[in-house]
């Protein structure tokens, strides 16, 4: 199975050449980079290690630059991760393990901090593990955009990611899946993602945040209408 990442961007040099590299180092057939029109330089680094690179203001929110990748992508599996993420040496294993059956249709994995910090790692584990694993087994699974991977043909048979939405087009992909065929969480498909959102907001604002709009996409499938920006670090919004 040929696998393509897509790995959406704005303004990342401090993260990207290491995301790709460590694609580069499991394996992955085909790293595909949508950026927003950066201007730090992240386009530059990405189109030394990628294999497709698209620059646009067009691609201005995560769903946008995720389903521009989609249609470039030449992979059966398409797996998404942010640039500010790292994937784990037993990632694309736990990947391609989990599609070797055909009623598999999406898969993810867990998270920790990729900076290291020891005191994140409960939280991380509680929010990227066993939250993930709770919403699956309520057969209202909520997949992670930093990591997950769908067969190409599901994702076009869904439509892609939302993009009238703001935030969470992530899991509600993840639900719409789920109503084709099996999704799956595995250990082995750990990725380390930066912990920088949670420093600048706080855990105790990020852990209400991500239960309040948890909840809201669970009962509901209605993500809050607002993203809580952290300064610079997020630019993606909804364009009117």
């Amino acid at each position: 199975m040929k696998v393509s990442v897509v790995i959406p961007t704005y303004n990342e040099i401090a993260y990207i050449g290491r995301c790709i590299e460590a694609l580069r180092r499991v394996g992955v057939n085909e790293v595909i980079v949508i950026d927003g029109a950066s201007e730090d330089g992240t386009v530059d680094v990405a189109r030394k290690a990628a294999d497709v690179v698209l620059s646009s203001k067009e691609y201005d929110s995560p769903s946008r630059a995720r389903n521009a990748g989609l249609r470039v992508a030449e992979g059966e599996i398409v797996a998404f991760i942010d640039a500010d993420t790292v994937v784990s040496t037993t990632w694309l294993e736990g990947l391609l393990d989990a599609f070797k059956d055909p009623n598999v249709v999406g898969a993810s994995g867990p998270a920790l901090p990729l900076e290291g910090n020891s005191g994140l790692i409960v939280p991380y584990i509680l929010s990227y593990d066993l939250l993930v694993r709770a919403t699956l087994a309520l057969g209202r699974p909520q997949f992670l955009g930093f990591n997950s991977a769908y067969r190409k043909e599901v994702l076009e048979e869904i439509g892609g990611f939302r993009e009238d939405v703001v935030v969470s087009e992530d899991a509600l992909l993840s639900m719409m899946a789920y109503k084709i065929g099996h999704l799956v969480f595995t250990p082995k498909m750990l990725v380390y993602t930066s912990s920088r959102r949670v420093r600048v907001r706080g855990l105790v604002e990020s852990i209400f945040y991500l239960l309040y709009n948890g909840l809201s996409v669970l009962i509901f499938e209605k993500p809050i209408k607002v993203y809580p920006k952290v300064s610079c670090l997020v630019k993606f919004t909804i364009s009117s």
